[in-house]
């Protein structure tokens, strides 16, 4: 039998994203969009992702996301960059040292057999208190563990697990990591750097004490992580802040609004207001004006005949929906029209308490 080699490639599975204020919006994750090389430039993709969005929003889905390896792809389908990563690593070793005092609970090892479950645990924690986080795909255990990852296609040999439990004996941190082994640079025969694999915490001090179990592992000199939240309470809470580099900051999630009125009642919201907003959508799947009011009680959002105050895309409405993005800054970049009046009130209409943050690659 002949092979045969996919023009191109698209899956979509269901989910579910945290928009604010403990609620987890059902969405349509996308995952897995290839085009061959010689297949391009003939509206495959395009086809597509008109082809699934479409299917979504018939079946009530308010959202979309993805997370891209490109950056300029995705926008023209009304995409819009929602959360951030940060890459880091702590150089430990002498003159090391946390602040923060260490809250009630412990840190031990894990059978890593045994840490599968223990992740689901405070992934559910994280999920529930993270704006922005998205559900997981089965395979990021497999990930964590070393078993097999869908990022590097391959396995991780060495990879170790612990778990921070709290005061009441469960677990709200939990942590995959593993020891490569570097030349000695004052420690000895030779040093170990700790690279974390996964990292998952419930709240800050549960983060801040993986963190400080990490560094206090014997002759390590430094430890790397490929997720830190931006607003982490890391830097505050080190002796020497400059002893942590953050040595990356990119885009992780992708969203698209699939339907504006829904959207925008599902999201949590931390200021209040009203303003009417016109929404620009290249595929005609929710675009108008909408008339905004937000209250304590949650937002009212419904198309109206009225002049619109600020004028937006799509794609710039999924960069705001979470959080992620300041209007006035965009304004400035040529994606918000409107009096900077009004997109001041906008600014202050979208901005949350706690910046997004999502951990989840699919």
């Amino acid at each position: 039998m002949a092979r045969r080699t996919p023009y191109a490639t698209f899956a979509s599975f269901d989910g579910t994203i945290n928009t604010g204020r403990g609620h987890l919006e059902r969405a349509d994750l996308i995952t897995d969009v290839t085009v061959r090389p010689s297949a391009r430039r003939n509206g495959l993709l395009t086809a597509l992702m008109r082809a699934d969005l479409t299917e979504a929003a018939g079946r009530g889905l308010t959202l979309a996301a993805l997370t891209a390896t490109e950056a300029t792809i995705y926008r023209r389908f009304g995409f819009g960059p929602a959360t951030e990563t940060v890459g880091a690593t702590l150089r430990t070793g002498p003159g090391h040292g946390l602040r923060a005092p260490a809250r009630p609970g412990a840190v031990h090892e894990l059978d890593l057999d045994a840490a599968p479950e223990v992740m689901d645990r405070v992934f559910a924690l994280f999920h529930a208190a993270s704006r922005g986080s998205h559900s997981r795909p089965a395979w990021c255990n497999d990930h964590a563990t070393g078993v097999w990852s869908a990022l590097t296609t391959g396995s991780i040999e060495g990879v170790h697990a612990a778990a921070h439990w709290d005061g009441r004996g469960a677990p709200d941190g939990v942590v995959t990591f593993t020891l490569r082994r570097g030349p000695a640079g004052g420690h000895g025969d030779y040093a170990l750097d700790v690279e974390v694999v996964e990292m998952i915490a419930a709240h800050e001090s549960a983060e801040l004490a993986l963190w400080r179990y990490l560094a206090s592992i014997d002759l390590a000199r430094s430890v790397s992580a490929p997720h830190l939240n931006p607003n982490s309470p890391l830097p505050w809470a080190l002796d020497d802040p400059r002893r942590l580099a953050r040595t990356s900051r990119e885009d992780l999630t992708w969203l698209r609004i699939l339907d504006v009125p829904g959207a925008l009642r599902a999201r949590g919201w931390d200021g209040c207001g009203r303003l009417t907003m016109e929404v620009r959508d290249p595929l005609g799947l929710s675009g108008g004006v909408f008339a905004l009011d937000v209250s304590p009680e949650g937002a009212e959002a419904a198309p109206t005949g009225a002049r619109p105050e600020v004028s937006l895309g799509i794609a710039t409405l999924g960069s705001l929906y979470l959080g992620l993005a300041d209007p006035v800054a965009m304004a400035a970049a040529g994606l918000i029209e409107g009096d900077p009046e009004r997109v001041a009130a906008l600014r202050v209409l979208f901005a949350t308490d706690r910046a997004p943050y999502n951990i989840t690659y699919f």
